[in-house]
């Protein structure tokens, strides 16, 4: 508690250096700005100039607690969307493989990132679930079936999905989320961050996942 009284204080003190004497404000998509030029989202100065007025001891604990430091990736269930997936699934069980070679029907599949700060709490997760239809050795459609965040630490907020697409590239049927989560104290935004979650479908009705901003 005391940590956090501390930083309110220097939040208003060091939104006026950053701000030129001016206080932050955001244009009308919501991105922050400071003197009439857009902050990045990811700024690393932003959260040192908030962090700049805190002793030493304040700045390692909002350090060790509040800073996302490793990302835990999980993989959910590989789902059939339609009956010819539900086929496909139940020859491959039949013949004991993991999937066919040539499967058959629609797919889905979530990923679920989890964002943890180094003395290992998490402070936010995002997902997106992959859907993709294939014919034989061939990718024939792409969308999105979900996604979605939430957070688990005070102070962090999810503001939603700000991008996403879906398409076929190199016969894998692609999709992919933009996530946004802001951690704030009273009025002031200290951190934002905008991490993607992609899903590439295959034709086997596997997929992989990595954090690609974009289906290319």
């Amino acid at each position: 508690m005391h940590l956090f009284t501390r930083l309110a204080t220097v939040l208003v003190a060091a939104g006026l250096v950053v701000a030129g004497g001016t206080a932050a404000s955001a244009d009308d998509t919501g991105a922050p700005y400071v003197g009439g030029a857009v902050v990045d989202d990811d700024d690393p100065a932003t959260l040192e100039a908030y962090l700049a007025g805190l002793t030493d001891d304040e700045r390692a604990e909002f350090l060790a607690t509040q800073v996302p430091a490793t990302t835990e990736v999980e993989l959910g269930a590989q789902t059939p969307a339609d009956g010819a997936a539900v086929s496909s699934l139940l020859t491959a069980r039949f013949s004991g493989l993991a999937v066919t070679p040539m499967s058959v029907g629609c797919w889905t599949q979530r990923w679920t990132w989890n964002k943890k700060a180094a003395v290992g709490n998490t402070l936010f997760t995002y997902y997106h679930v992959g859907k993709w239809c294939a014919s034989g050795s061939s990718v024939t459609s792409a969308s999105i079936a979900d996604r979605g965040g939430e957070t688990s630490t005070p102070g962090w907020s999810y503001q939603g999905v700000t991008a996403s697409a879906s398409g076929i590239v190199s016969n894998e049927g692609r999709s992919y989320s933009k996530h946004k989560f802001v951690f704030k104290i009273g009025s002031f935004t200290v951190q934002t961050q905008t991490p993607c979650a992609r899903v590439k479908g295959k034709y086997n009705a596997t997929s992989t996942a990595d954090g690609t901003c974009g289906i290319y």
